[in-house]
């Protein structure tokens, strides 16, 4: 099954949320909600950009790092990410 980026963007975004719940460090919950914007604006697939450049493709993007670029190839690749399934 394919994933959207609108999918990884809740993705994200529901992170953000379970870390502001519990009270983590403001500047990480940003992190996630702004890369959930990123994607969810982003005039491409995600999933087209991960497979043609790769992890480097994902950093490129702004408010993509390299530890947000490994939770996407992550989700690509799963449907999930462990981190959110863990909080």
């Amino acid at each position: 099954m394919p994933v959207h980026n609108e999918d990884i963007a809740v993705i994200f975004e529901e992170m953000a949320d379970l870390l502001e719940v519990e009270d983590a460090n403001p500047f990480r919950v940003r992190a996630y909600r702004s890369a959930a914007d990123t994607i969810a604006t982003l005039d491409e697939d995600i999933e087209q950009l991960a497979e043609q450049g790769g992890a480097e493709a994902l950093v490129a993007l702004p408010q993509i790092g390299k530890g947000i670029a490994a939770a996407i190839a992550e989700i690509l690749h799963t449907g999930c990410w462990t981190q959110v399934d863990r909080l």
